[in-house]
């Protein structure tokens, strides 16, 4: 992410007025990368978020509250010895520094005032927050660095502390591949001299109504897919952008979690499968016995005892040829021909059985494959809590028992208005297919899925009426973008009314058959 030195120049002067005079009064390190201090007084203050974790290192007031552990760090107890009570005398960025210093006035073990430096550097994987005395000496850092991890610049407790190395003659570090990319498309000299003058305005970039990047300025190289949506302080930026990213990472990690159970359960399935369908063909030599049962009976007067074979007329084929029948030398002919017809009412009933098993295996194997494109498509925390209730009614997942975290209200379907103003609904999983497709839908409402696809349950609100074709399409749209084929050009979907949806009973959720249907193609194109 472009947290670059022009980025936190503009960072460092909200700080430095916000924060300049307030005194911390507690330090918190929820996580081991994260240190939140909570300062007061002098009609600022406020909490400040400083993170030094790889990927999300920031720096930014913050009013996010967060679970703090039982026993706290061993660098938060160190902090809390030296900056409970101290006052913030500034904040300061050393000139082109992708880092910012706090400056400290605080209290040493006597009483007596000593300064103090709070050095947190935003360098992306060598992020981290070291803590300065008056002598410019290193009292401890998040991260300890010594001469194997890197002989250029140690940072041990009692060493002297030193800015990071200035990057190489000729390569200025202080503007983002953004904002240089940025500069050459407004052919722009992307040196620093450029952007004097320049308007500098917190500014998310947002795709799709998902935030992707931030930086200091509106950004015009993307074109109209993304937009540039201004904020009123940088703090506040920063918050708003990671609040989400942490949101998606963390749905992210609970969708993989159900994910990674889906596809076992799948793959458990399918295994199954294969192996009932070789069982079934080991069935299909079945009449064979039956037969050779039969023709032994038939000659049994004319078999030797102890003979191993029996060549035989065939009387079950026209023309009579002869054929030769396996024999067990150690069994009377009778006892060859039980044998046969044992095998052949063995193998017929294994057959009836495993056919049912397989049909069994196909279906589940189906829903789950459903399932995973449900996980693929969740959006928000009660998507996934919706899917994962299903799993569990589904027999997947156990039952969370106990208080634990309190769930979040089911989320209604997706709703869309066609051109002409008719409702279109969208299922977000299969639960809600089922409740759309026999509950919310009305008789003649139309139900619309995509042809021999995973997807959402699709209905389309007519009022009684019969509705335009146009609305039809939109909902076929719809129906396709929401299903399995969404990245494809086009896409067959069914539609009919609702009445012609049956479900089978026990069938599992979001599982249905229906009648009377008529095929749309289909473009799954956002934009409608």
């Amino acid at each position: 992410m472009p947290l670059d030195a022009i980025f936190i120049t503009e960072l460092v002067r909200e700080l430095d007025e916000r924060l300049t005079g307030s005194r911390i009064d507690r330090v918190h390190q929820p996580e081991k990368d994260t240190v939140v201090l909570a300062l007061r007084g002098n009609g600022g203050g406020g909490k400040l978020l400083l993170c030094f974790g790889s990927g999300s290192a920031r720096a930014c007031l913050t009013a996010a509250s967060y679970e703090n552990p039982s026993q706290p760090p061993m660098f938060c107890m160190l902090l809390r010895k030296h900056l409970l009570g101290a006052r913030v005398t500034g904040v300061t960025q050393p000139e082109g520094e992708r880092m910012l210093l706090l400056h400290l006035a605080a209290f040493d073990e006597l009483g007596e005032s000593v300064e103090k430096t709070l050095a947190v550097e935003l360098l992306g994987r060598n992020a981290n927050l070291i803590l300065v005395d008056g002598s410019g000496h290193i009292v401890d850092a998040a991260r300890r660095v010594d001469g194997e991890m890197s002989p250029l610049r140690q940072l041990l407790p009692g060493l002297l502390y030193r800015l990071p190395p200035k990057p190489a003659p000729g390569k200025f570090s202080g503007l983002s591949p953004l904002i240089r990319r940025e500069m050459e498309w407004r052919g722009l000299p992307p040196v620093p001299e450029s952007l004097e003058g320049m308007e500098r305005t917190p500014t998310m970039l947002v795709e799709d109504g998902r935030p992707v990047d931030f930086t200091f300025m509106p950004i015009l190289q993307y074109g109209p897919g993304t937009e540039s949506v201004s904020y009123p302080g940088w703090s506040a930026l920063l918050e708003a952008f990671y609040a989400e990213k942490d949101r998606a990472e963390h749905l992210k990690s609970r969708a993989r979690t159900l994910t990674k159970l889906v596809r076992s359960a799948k793959n458990r399935a399918e295994r199954k499968l294969a192996l009932r369908m070789q069982e079934l063909a080991a069935t299909e030599d079945r009449e064979t016995d039956k037969r050779r049962g039969d023709l032994i009976t038939a000659n049994i007067w004319r078999i030797k005892p102890g003979a191993d074979s029996v060549t035989v007329e065939d009387f079950y084929e026209p023309d009579g040829p002869r054929v030769n029948v396996p024999l067990d030398p150690r069994k009377s002919p009778a006892r060859n021909a039980a044998a046969y017809y044992r095998s052949y009412t063995k193998k017929k009933t294994a057959r009836e059985h495993l056919t049912a098993l397989i049909g069994e295996n196909r279906t589940e194997a189906e829903y789950l494959s459903s399932v995973a494109v449900e996980l693929d498509r969740a959006q928000t925390q009660s998507d996934l809590d919706a899917i994962r209730q299903e799993l569990v009614r589904a027999g997947y997942v156990r039952e969370q028992k106990g208080k634990g975290r309190q769930r979040e209200k089911a989320a209604q379907p997706l709703r869309f208005v066609t051109g002409a103003g008719l409702e279109v609904l969208v299922g977000r999983n299969n639960l809600q297919n089922d409740e759309l497709t026999f509950h919310t839908a009305r008789r003649t409402d139309l139900w619309l899925h995509a042809q021999k696809l995973h997807g959402a349950h699709v209905i389309l609100r007519c009022q009684g009426a019969e509705p335009d074709e146009k609305s039809v399409y939109e909902a076929a749209c719809l129906a396709a973008f929401y299903s399995e084929g969404g990245q494809a050009g086009r896409v067959a979907v069914d539609v009919t009314q609702a009445r012609f949806v049956k479900k089978q009973k026990g069938a599992r959720p979001g599982m249905v058959l229906y009648t009377d249907q008529r095929t749309v193609m289909a473009e799954p194109k956002k934009e409608i």
